[in-house]
């Protein structure tokens, strides 16, 4: 019990680290699910964990390597739209509602951003996809990641 316990705070900090630029949060929320898959009391697949766990490592990687300039407004809208699709589709109960809900989220959240006053882009579609990507992918992980964990707990399990 106690290692779900540790598994719920590492990934409910890792959905807090998203809303920040340079925070590794998808390789916290991996470590509460590699918390979690080690602990015997999910169901978790040794596939689950590689695939997420591949997934963190270059989500985290590409986060030092980015030059795109961090606008906090930015972030606040795409990702607040991830977490908001990704908990939509978390309510249906698939991966695959989870994933599509969490991406269509944080670009119902992207294009919110641009038509504020403040997010008026003057650049090519190619860079608007660069900056949406470089903003909502690293986000959308983490929360993927935290909720599959989270649905581990046995407050969640059927």
């Amino acid at each position: 019990m106690f290692q779900m316990t540790a598994a719920a705070i590492l990934c409910l900090v890792a959905v807090v680290m998203a809303f920040f630029r340079r925070l590794p949060a998808a390789a916290v929320a991996f470590a509460g699910m590699l918390v979690t898959g080690l602990s015997g009391e999910s169901l978790l697949l040794p596939g689950q964990l590689w695939f997420w766990g591949i997934a963190a490592a270059i989500v985290t990687t590409n986060m030092y390597l980015s030059d795109i300039p961090p606008v906090a407004s930015l972030r606040l809208y795409t990702v607040g739209g991830a977490l908001a699709g990704t908990a939509v589709g978390a309510a249906f109960g698939s991966v695959a509602s989870l994933i599509i809900c969490g991406a269509a989220g944080a670009f119902l959240g992207f294009e919110a951003f641009r038509r504020t006053p403040a997010g008026r882009m003057n650049a090519s579609p190619a860079r608007r996809a660069m900056i949406f990507a470089d903003v909502a992918i690293p986000a959308a992980i983490t929360f993927f990641i935290a909720a599959i964990t989270l649905a581990q707990l046995p407050l969640f399990q059927k």
